[in-house]
This record gives C-alpha cells, structure tokens and sequence, in this order.
C-alpha cells in the first residue's frame, strides 16, 4: 500500500494504539470520548512528534477527490463567518467543538491551506480558533428547560455521570446526557431499557431540532397499572353517556383528529 492510500482515521487510531500501549492504560481509564489534555502531558511515556520545524506545524494530506474537499472547507469557513445563519449539522458542530478544544489546549490557531500553484501555503480555507466552537455554538443551538420521553440505555462514568439515552424518533442514535448528581444516576440505573420522562436542560440544533445535548435534574418513571383499569376509569368518567354512544371506537378516533 502506498503511504498515501492509508486514511487519516486509520492513522489516528494507529497512533492513539501505540500511546495506549506505552501508557499501558486500557480506554476506559479516561472518561468517554475525551483523552488526556495534550498541552498538559508531562509522563515520560508520552510519545511526542519529532523533526517539525520551530514554527507552524504542517501536516500535508491528500483526497481522491480534492476538490471536493476544498469546497466542503470552503462551507465550513463561510458558516464559522455567519452562524447564525448555517444550516449546522451535528458532525460539524462535534468536529468543530474538538479542534477548538485541541486549539484553546495548546494555545494555538488551527488552519486548513490549500498550496498555491508554485507549492507555497498561501492560500488559508478555514480557521479554528480557540473560541470558534464557543461563538458557533451561540448561534446554532437552542438552549432550555424541557422534559423528553426516552429510553435510558446506559449509565455510568468515571468522574462525571453520564446517561446514553435513545429517542423514540431516532432509535438509532444514541445521545450522551450528563447527570447531574452520582444519586441521580443511580436511580437512573435501575430504569435501564425501559422508557421514561426526563427532565432538565437541552440543547437543540435551530435547524432541525435535532437534540445536541441534555443535563438531566430529575425523572419520572413509567406509569404502571392495567390498561383494563385505565379503560374502566375512562368509561366511568363518562358515567351513562357512553352507552348513548352507538360506536365508542369511531367516535374516539373522530376526537383524536379534532
């Protein structure tokens, strides 16, 4: 395989295998989905990029379709330029939310250059700063006090409880929620699989309203009883005017579309 075949996913993966395997520090060690602060590390296993120049580190990279990945950076930039008005997607957001993260670390800028004709980094596509995601965010998400309907799939973390919740209206994906106390969290647990009432702060994509992120304060579990009783209680509460009604089940579908 030639070097430029091998896909930078790939690449990262190799490379965060080697770490851990000189950490000898299996992935659960960190809290999920964040690894060690890199402007902080100061072990002596840490491995550490050699030969780049003092200055601006460049990595050059390449696509089969370069051009279409010059015109995907190009949208990104002119979206970081007016927020507010983006049609932001959640792969975007989450790429954009990392890099910042990683810039505000090492107290750098990170850009996206395309080489001029005569090889020259010239031209600059797209800039993450350490604020970008801060002042994305602003503008693409909604945020406030809600109460969702979900199906609690898992709960835990090492140093902050997390909760993986499913939504009846994207079963396919799963969304990581904080907890806000371990109390919380525990009880949470002995609702695993099943369907509740969340409450807390959400975070919702303006276009869309597809949920980014949510803290849960407090639930309630699912209603128990016979739907045998719940029939009777509706039809007592009708008291003698349901048996007026020649088809009950018509009726009620009527009601339901009015």
């Amino acid at each position: 395989m030639q070097p430029s075949a091998v896909p930078l996913r790939s690449l990262a993966g190799i490379l965060n295998a080697v770490q851990r395997l000189i950490d000898q520090r299996e992935e659960d060690d960190t809290e999920e989905g964040q690894e060690p602060d890199p402007g902080k590390e100061t072990s002596p296993r840490t491995l550490n990029l050699l030969d780049v120049a003092t200055g601006s580190a460049v990595y050059r990279v390449g696509a089969p379709d370069r051009q279409v990945v010059l015109n995907l950076l190009s949208v990104t930039a002119r979206q970081i330029d007016t927020p507010g008005e983006a049609d932001w997607t959640t792969p975007t957001l989450s790429s954009l939310k990392e890099l910042s993260d990683i810039a505000r670390r090492l107290g750098c800028e990170i850009e996206f250059i395309n080489p001029g004709g005569g090889g020259s980094l010239t031209d600059v596509i797209a800039k993450i700063t350490p604020d970008t995601y801060r002042t994305v965010s602003a503008c693409a998400i909604i945020r406030g006090e809600t109460s969702i309907y979900a199906r609690i799939e898992r709960v835990g973390g090492a140093t902050e409880m997390h909760c993986g919740i499913r939504l009846p209206e994207a079963s396919r994906r799963m969304v990581i929620c904080r907890v806000k106390t371990a109390d919380l969290a525990r009880e949470l647990g002995q609702w695993l699989y099943q369907h509740v009432t969340l409450t807390g702060e959400a975070g919702w994509l303006r276009h869309g309203w597809q949920l980014k992120h949510f803290v849960i304060s407090s639930f309630e579990p699912p209603k128990t009883g016979s739907i045998v009783d719940v029939l009777r209680k509706a039809h007592d509460s009708g008291g003698s005017a349901w048996d007026e009604i020649e088809d009950p089940e018509a009726y009620l579908a009527e009601m339901r579309r009015e």
